[in-house]
């Protein structure tokens, strides 16, 4: 009879389940990959933002359960930009904070640089295109140490392409042709529907026509992103609105609507209801032209708000972090000084140095922040000069804007006297920039008559006392 024994056995069975356990992990992190490429494709191809950002949260939560640290910190960051995309700002902030404090402890030079990428994109969302441009360029560091060069190339040009939007709007435009020349090796739309609306802001129709029909063709032969097929449907319906073509634009500009809202991509849908209110404008059909303004305004408001939420989050961070490192400072400088204290003199007057010059630096960082909120001042007061333009081009933008600029007037105004109509209001944000009645009904294409009639008017509507100077009263609110 053979004795086999036990301990062999056991040992054996252990080695077998450690050998499936093991087998089971590299499924799982397979299947995780797998999972986030669907995604992806639900984000891009689909343009469903929503659905993909569920996923990616149930990715997460896989990740967790078997330590797959690079899935998880994907995650946090592909959640990130669907909420960018949906233009939940605090949280697509909140899911880059996660992710860059876990690639504290994680070095992959690809995750790296796809969590810059997103924070330039944040800031040139809010406006910060110098900050925007810092978080592009450590993007394109960490690209260019990607191993995967196809990869690496990839992740270049969508920074190139975020790089040259943020030179525009800093009217560099020596960096903005360089950067278009880089993105031509791999275009993509957006690239072409940009070229388009500077010839169309030039009055050049045929050019802009021209390389709006090469984004079309780009976005059937690559098979684009729905956000790409939604940009070319409004750089066509943007275009048959300066041909006069406003039928041909409506169609356009009806299915970026739809697109948009699938999408959950608030500011299309926001560009989309301007351009359409436009184009019903342009067909003298009020009652439409009235409809999508509202909408418009009503969007834009509430997408304003949510940005003024979020403007100030970057500062906050860069606060709290500083404030957080010169308390770890302070503190290693006590036991570090009482160390100085026991040994050497000497020791301590370096120390003393080194506390000085750290201080200069904090200084300086502090001083820089002061410029570039010294630079969103002066963003306010051009904003402010614009609605002076609007007011003498008697744009009908002008009442949204001046909605936007002196919120808390407009909004004291109608809480106040709820029977002003936008009419109304309109007339009285002229008054309240300082101008003249004669100014008024140049402005406006009316005589001085008609001018003081509409005084009368709303003086009567609100009952103001005939005793009090209209202009005086209008300026003092």
């Amino acid at each position: 009879m053979i004795f086999i024994n036990p301990f062999k056995k056991l040992f054996c069975l252990f080695f077998v389940l450690h050998l499936f356990s093991i087998e089971a992990q590299k499924i799982t992190v397979a299947e995780i990959d797998t999972l986030q490429k669907k995604a992806s494709k639900i984000k891009w191809n689909m343009g469903n933002y929503k659905k993909a950002a569920i996923l990616q949260k149930e990715i997460i939560v896989k990740s967790k359960k078997i330590k797959y640290k690079k899935g998880e910190i994907r995650g946090y960051l592909e959640l990130s930009q669907c909420c960018f995309g949906m233009n939940m700002l605090k949280h697509c902030f909140y899911f880059l904070n996660i992710a860059e404090k876990q690639l504290k402890d994680y070095d992959n030079n690809s995750l790296k640089s796809h969590l810059y990428l997103i924070y330039g994109m944040y800031s040139h969302k809010l406006g910060g295109y110098q900050q925007s441009i810092i978080n592009f360029n450590k993007s394109l560091y960490f690209a260019s140490r990607i191993e995967d060069k196809k990869l690496a190339e990839k992740r270049k040009q969508n920074v190139y392409d975020w790089k040259r939007s943020s030179f525009k709007f800093l009217n560099q435009m020596d960096s903005v042709y360089s950067y278009e020349k880089k993105c031509m090796t791999s275009p993509k739309p957006m690239l072409f529907i940009t070229i388009a609306d500077r010839n169309l802001e030039k009055g050049r129709i045929d050019s802009a026509e021209y390389y709006i029909s090469k984004a079309n063709n780009l976005a059937k032969s690559l098979n684009a992103p729905m956000e790409g097929k939604c940009n070319v449907l409004m750089a066509y319906g943007k275009l048959y609105i300066v041909k006069k073509e406003y039928g041909k634009s409506l169609q356009y500009l009806f299915k970026a609507l739809t697109i948009a809202k699938k999408m959950s991509f608030k500011t299309r849908e926001r560009e989309s209801y301007k351009l359409i209110y436009e184009a019903y404008g342009g067909e003298k059909n009020i009652e439409k032209e009235n409809e999508y303004l509202l909408k418009y305004s009503s969007l834009n408001d509430s997408l304003n708000q949510a940005e003024k939420k979020v403007i100030n989050l970057p500062i906050e961070k860069f606060f709290k972090e500083e404030k957080k490192n010169i308390e770890e400072r302070k503190k290693n400088l006590y036991y570090f000084t009482a160390f100085i204290i026991i040994f050497s003199f000497f020791f301590v007057f370096i120390l003393k140095r080194i506390s000085k010059n750290k201080k200069e630096k904090t200084k300086i960082v502090l001083n820089e922040k002061e410029q570039e909120l010294d630079f969103l001042k002066k963003k306010v007061d051009e904003n402010r000069e614009h609605v002076l333009y609007l007011a003498t081009k008697n744009d009908p933008t002008f009442i949204i804007k001046f909605k936007e600029v002196y919120s808390d007037f407009y909004e004291g105004m109608l809480s106040e006297y709820p029977q002003l109509n936008i009419n109304d209001m309109k007339f009285i944000g002229l008054i309240k920039l300082l101008f003249s009645n004669k100014e008024i009904a140049t402005f406006t294409n009316v005589s001085i008559r008609t001018v003081e009639s509409k005084k009368y008017r709303i003086r009567k509507k609100i009952n103001l006392d005939a005793n009090i100077d209209f202009n005086e009263w209008i300026l003092s609110k």
